[in-house]
């Protein structure tokens, strides 16, 4: 699908030519239409979109910034899994990475598969030469949904963080429940994709 479209920054004259954007999350809409000016501006991400040429609407959007991946916060186990494919003479306490802030499929093309095109153009997109900075990895912080981390597990994605708990301990501190309650899951969980494995392939 992303064949026949035109990828370009997202900016006003985008969205006012192709009538706006629209997903069926109200916060990632909200962001593309209107948030995501601002967040350029303060130079925190920026934003970009395919727009189908025939229809002249945008197909999808995602915002990147710059983030590193802390090898020196890990535990042991997950630095050493993080290490595996990097020589011993490059390792360091922690490798660049860029995150994706916020992925987004238009209403009107979902169920097509277009997420999965978005993050292999993205994956894509920091390999090749026009790429001006190393980047080793793509990080999202993903929604503590299980539809989402699927999404994302099936795009080669893993988690940074064996569990939950450890995640949140090695981020924050450990946790306590008030007693009698249950501990709450968090928000988001930290994934990542390892760019080496496409040059490699």
């Amino acid at each position: 699908m992303l064949e026949r479209c035109e990828f370009c920054e997202l900016n006003e004259e985008v969205l006012r030519e192709c009538g706006g954007f629209s997903c069926k999350d109200g916060d990632i809409t909200e962001f593309f239409t209107k948030e995501y000016a601002d967040y350029a501006y303060q130079l925190l991400g920026k934003s970009y979109c395919f727009v189908e040429q025939e229809k002249r609407c945008i197909v999808g959007a995602f915002t990147v910034a710059n983030s590193s991946i802390r090898a020196d916060l890990l535990p042991n186990s997950r630095r050493n899994k993080l290490n595996r494919n990097i020589p011993n003479e490059k390792r360091r306490p922690q490798y660049p990475a860029v995150l994706v802030g916020q992925l987004a499929v238009s209403e009107d093309y979902k169920g097509l598969h277009i997420g999965d095109e978005l993050l292999d153009a993205i994956k894509s997109w920091f390999i090749e030469p026009l790429n001006k900075t190393g980047c080793r990895y793509v990080v999202v912080d993903a929604l503590n949904r299980p539809k989402v981390f699927d999404f994302y597990l099936r795009n080669g994605f893993k988690f940074l963080f064996a569990t939950e708990e450890e995640e949140w301990t090695f981020l924050h501190g450990r946790r306590t429940a008030k007693e009698g309650t249950a501990m709450q899951p968090m928000h988001t969980r930290l994934m990542y994709f390892d760019l080496i494995l496409l040059r490699t392939e």
